[in-house]
């Protein structure tokens, strides 16, 4: 079997990587499982945006010697760990307007043969799905597609000069793009066609874009990685799984500084004091918090305080919490006098402190049935909970959201989230500490 599909999502992979598994075309690897033996027994590799990018920084050895033997590499998302020589870390566009997500192409690629690039664009009207900056392609790279009038290389191709390729594409997976014409089944069959030795762009004959796109990307931030406090008392321990989104929100300038702990969530179990907060960030694979339920089970008990936001489905890993997925409606604001009806239920909470209602408004992912005798903080446009707190159905205390702010402002996506962090971090640390 010659591709290798690290599984870093709870859910999925789609039906297409499924069946070429079932075809040996596709090694399906958990990214937990993932080691240096299988990338020594493949010739291609398929990455998604939740990769663990500081599990995979532990394979960077292996992961060169497999592209030096001419290996190639389909990364999605933005690369924030040095995992690559050569690769520098992502930069978004800065300030963006509509038109710096119009979408062009600089060199045809047979991923996007044959494909109208208006149909990746936007995603029901709404533009910035595809990417919002770029991983800065290394010097060689052939520009594949970009953003904006300047051309900012969203998708590229490098042949490393040691040997093997990588294509890079800095934006949610390629291969969930165009939905409304039905295209991920293509693109993600064309993906593992290139990650399997396809045609691909011969650098000698591509048309070589300049550099004038570095102007309108922002500055790089500095990710300083894990850090603990072991003096600290009343600690506010967050586990990153290392995707960049999480890199970015809790290691980020913006907001690291209220982060006491920053940890992986298997080491939880030695970490964790009854004092301590347990915030789980938005969007963390479920299947990493399921395997630490018995912790999450020992510091609710010991009356330890957990939060968790967001599409990290905490239905299954927390107790006594009843949630319902709802399709998400991303593009309700395109029409005139729209209002998605989310309301603020007790502006008077200190959580809530500061906060109107369109700092809790994006799009929804779902409603809780709350015990009887929580605090509900956030109703939906039907007034079912979004966001409430849980003090009566355990010893502890579980504050429990469907709002997924730090995917989004890790991801430089929806200013509505980055307001949310900047009032609800100083508003959760003197409630804690009340």
């Amino acid at each position: 079997m010659s591709v290798l599909y690290v599984k870093s999502a709870y859910e999925g992979p789609s039906a297409t990587f499924r069946a070429a598994e079932a075809e040996g075309v596709v090694t399906i690897v958990d990214q937990f499982d993932l080691a240096a033996e299988y990338l020594a027994s493949h010739d291609g590799l398929i990455t998604g945006n939740q990769l663990d990018q500081n599990a995979m920084l532990g394979l960077k050895a292996a992961l060169a010697a497999f592209l030096d033997r001419g290996g190639r590499w389909f990364f999605n998302g933005h690369m924030l760990r040095p995992l690559v020589d050569g690769m520098a870390q992502y930069r978004p566009i800065a300030a963006p307007k509509r038109p710096d997500f119009d979408l062009s192409g600089v060199n045809a690629h047979p991923i996007f043969d044959g494909i109208d690039l208006k149909k990746l664009e936007t995603n029901k009207g709404v533009a910035g799905f595809y990417g919002r900056g770029c991983n800065p392609p290394p010097d060689g790279a052939v520009i594949v597609n970009g953003l904006g009038p300047d051309a900012v290389p969203v998708d590229w191709v490098w042949a490393r000069p040691e040997g093997g390729r990588i294509f890079s594409h800095a934006g949610n997976d390629l291969a969930t793009m165009g939905r409304e014409w039905d295209l991920p089944p293509k693109l993600a069959a064309r993906i593992i066609a290139w990650a399997d030795g396809g045609d691909c762009i011969d650098p000698v004959t591509a048309t070589q874009a300049g550099k004038g796109y570095r102007k309108r990307l922002a500055d790089a931030e500095d990710y300083p990685g894990f850090r603990s406090a072991p003096e600290r008392k009343k600690r506010l321990v967050l586990p990153s799984s290392g995707c960049y989104y999480q890199i970015r929100s809790l290691e980020g300038p913006r907001f690291t500084s209220a982060f006491d702990v920053i940890t992986t969530p298997e080491a939880l179990g030695e970490t964790l004091r009854p004092d301590d907060t347990l915030w789980v960030p938005c969007r963390t694979p479920a299947q990493r918090m399921i395997a630490q339920r018995p912790v999450i089970d020992r510091h609710l008990a010991a009356g330890g305080t957990v939060i968790a936001l967001g599409e990290s489905l905490s239905h299954l890993w927390l107790p006594n919490v009843a949630f319902t997925q709802t399709p998400t409606n991303w593009w309700w604001w395109l029409e005139s006098g729209a209002d998605l009806g989310v309301r603020i239920a007790d502006p008077a909470h200190p959580l809530m402190a500061g906060m109107a209602d369109r700092d809790v408004t994006w799009h929804l992912h779902g409603f809780f049935e709350p015990p009887e005798g929580a605090e509900v903080l956030a109703r939906d446009g039907e007034g079912r909970a979004i966001f409430y707190i849980d003090e009566v159905t355990t010893p502890g205390r579980m504050i429990v959201s469907s709002l997924d702010p730090m995917f989004h402002h890790g991801s430089y996506f929806m200013p509505a989230t980055t307001r949310f962090l900047d009032r609800f971090i100083p508003n959760l640390k003197g409630f804690l500490n009340a």
